[in-house]
């Protein structure tokens, strides 16, 4: 099935003007084969029907199998042609077959659907095979030769497609879209190193959507354009927040995807700068995301708009590169900081090791890997999900990754908060001292990654003198990883993470919520802390068990006004879950999520704010206690 989505893909992305048929060929019957005169048969029936197609088809026509009785056909055609495509074959398909290890000759009722796009923009791969293979299986128990055109289901498509059209431009009026985020860390030192927003759209009748069920039709109907302006604004807006609320941190830049057709406006530059500059933003703590660089090739303003953007600091990653659309060429020539690969480099997400899915998209993905470093570019791989992608993205010597393994996606109020990602960035405590291997030499997209800078700003730096370097022979450029660190710290001289301001006075409200509701909150923040396939200590028998001793404890030192008994019972509670097998990452977030959720709990049930914040400093302080500790 993938191979033949992917077969459609290219051929779509290779098209140009043309139209596009794809045909399904559905032998269904072949079991008569397999009953009659045994399975081997019936693939030897299967094989002799591919030679026929492949004979049959036109020249630049491609055969692919999506199951073992529908093969696939795709072919440049336009309408017309398309239809005498499907006619042929089916006429084709209604000769016998001399099949082996069948004493007569055998006759398979195939039938064919097609279905048409008038140009790639009308196509989408896993849509057009979708309505071929209804159309074949319709066709079924028609007389004479057996083919189907599958307008009635573009024809419903399309409807569908308008009455999403028209639910989307009202959501954007009434605000129902929303704003998600997940982390992007560094396979160097384990810190955040990017967040990247995403859209989800709260659908009062379906619930929440995520982006790939609206997204391509906002994409043909133009509301993209829409839809990226809300969510620039949207980013900058909480960007802004978390730059109000900590004023004294630098925080990793947020990403955002722009579409080919927003970089098509010819405004893109303006409006972003407006927006940043609205919001009181600085640029750099953006990026962007580009999706399609074919857009780079047909409009040149594209291009000046990214090459100005570059200039005000936003570095310009290239998205799912390694896709249909990807050269390898597109890394010297465009104006990008970095890039992310495309997932399926990595081969199948089933079956992987540390070795490593298909061998062959792994050497692809190590040759663009070490080309794209010693072009001083970043590079991110997303889509990890399990632990042997996450063991070949390391073996690929990757700057980075993204997935669900690492971090879910999560509202900006459920983000693993904006403390625990500055904590990430701002402890060395992992990176080893200064000291250690200061001769090292360090590759730009390095420093970059550690600075939290984009290349153009570190090449900047370079040019000043603030930060020394060297060029290889090649004249790319090098940096000693003691003189990185000395500039970390310059930069660093204001403590990243302010005394914490603890509550000196009793805190009533939050120590009766505890008693009566604690064990509630706890399970709330262990559940958004796992997968629930994958439940660790906090949602075990033990740390359920251990969690009600802590929570007595915090509660009576909460009421007796003692923020030192409240740390004291927490570190006791954090040490017994490292014990017990919690990772320090568990230990943090969940501390976090269970400072969150009983500080909505006080400000939305008792109207306490003030001690909401009281009790969110004290989760703050004991986490951070908790790592100065390890």
């Amino acid at each position: 099935h993938s191979s033949a989505q992917a077969l459609v893909e290219r051929v779509l992305a290779d098209a140009g003007e043309d139209g596009v048929a794809v045909l399904v060929v559905d032998a269904a019957d072949v079991w008569r084969v397999d009953d009659a005169c045994g399975q081997v048969a019936g693939e030897s029936a299967l094989a002799q029907l591919a030679r026929r197609l492949r004979d049959a088809v036109p020249s630049g026509a491609e055969l692919a199998h999506l199951t073992r009785e529908l093969l696939v056909v795709v072919a440049r055609a336009d309408r017309p042609a398309a239809i005498e495509l499907a006619q042929a074959l089916a006429a084709t398909l209604r000769a016998p077959l001399p099949v082996e290890g069948a004493a007569v000759e055998v006759r398979l009722d195939a039938t064919v659907g097609l279905a048409h796009a008038g140009s790639p923009a009308d196509g989408i791969a896993a849509t057009l095979l979708r309505d071929a293979a209804a159309a074949a299986h319709a066709a079924r128990g028609d007389a004479g030769p057996s083919w189907r055109l599958g307008d009635e289901y573009a024809a419903e498509r399309a409807l569908r497609r308008l009455r999403l059209e028209d639910e989307l431009a009202a959501a954007l009026a009434r605000d129902e879209l929303a704003l998600y985020f997940q982390p992007i860390v560094s396979l160097r030192r384990g810190a955040v190193v990017g967040v990247e927003a995403l859209v989800r759209w709260r659908h009062p009748v379906r619930g929440l959507l995520g982006p790939a069920q609206f997204l391509p039709t906002a994409e043909q109907s133009g509301l993209i354009v829409d839809v990226g302006d809300w969510m620039l604004a949207a980013v900058c807006r909480q960007v802004s927040q978390w730059g109000t609320s900590h004023p004294e941190r630098v925080l990793p830049p947020v990403s955002l995807n722009v579409s080919g057709r927003e970089l098509r406006d010819g405004t893109f530059a303006e409006r972003f700068a407006a927006a940043v500059t609205g919001a009181g933003v600085p640029p750099e703590a953006l990026a962007i995301e580009l999706e399609d660089p074919g857009v780079l090739d047909e409009r040149a303003d594209a291009e000046e708009a990214l090459d100005a953007l570059r200039r005000l600091g936003v570095r310009i990653v290239l998205d799912r590169f390694g896709g249909a659309r990807s050269s390898l060429a597109d890394l010297a020539r465009l104006p990008i900081d970095g890039l992310k690969l495309d997932r399926s480099l990595l081969g199948p997400s089933t079956g992987a090791t540390a070795a490593g899915g298909a061998r062959g998209e792994l050497a692809v993905a190590e040759a663009v890997v070490a080309l794209a470093q010693t072009l001083g570019l970043s590079i991110t791989i997303p889509g990890i999900e399990t632990d042997a992608q996450l063991a070949v993205v390391r073996a690929l010597h990757a700057d980075a990754a993204q997935g669900h393994l690492i971090a879910r996606p999560a509202p900006a109020s459920s983000l693993a908060d904006v403390e625990d990602i500055e904590l990430d960035l701002t402890g060395d405590r992992r990176a080893g001292t200064a000291g250690e291997g200061a001769d090292e030499l360090l590759p730009l997209s390095a420093v970059a990654d550690a600075l939290g800078v984009s290349s153009s700003t570190v090449r900047r730096l370079a040019d000043q003198g603030v930060l020394p370097g060297t060029r290889t022979k090649g004249g790319h450029r090098r940096f000693r990883r003691g003189d990185v660190q000395r500039l970390a710290r310059e930069r660093r001289r204001t403590p990243t993470l302010r005394p914490w301001e603890l509550p000196a006075r009793p805190l009533p409200a939050s120590a009766e919520l505890l008693e009566h509701d604690g064990h509630t909150l706890a399970e709330r923040a262990a559940r958004a802390l796992y997968d629930p396939q994958h439940p660790g200590w906090f949602a075990a028998a033990q740390g359920v068990a251990r969690s009600r001793t802590w929570l007595d404890a915090l509660a009576n030192a909460l009421a007796a006004g003692s923020p030192r008994e409240a740390l004291a019972a927490t570190a006791a509670f954090a040490d017994a879950a490292t014990l017990g097998g919690a990772s320090a990452a568990e230990v943090v977030r969940f501390l976090g999520q269970f400072g969150v959720a009983a500080s909505h709990e006080l400000a939305r049930a008792h109207s306490a704010g003030e001690e909401a914040r009281g009790l969110q400093r004290i989760m703050g302080a004991a986490a951070e206690a908790f790592l100065q500790r390890r």
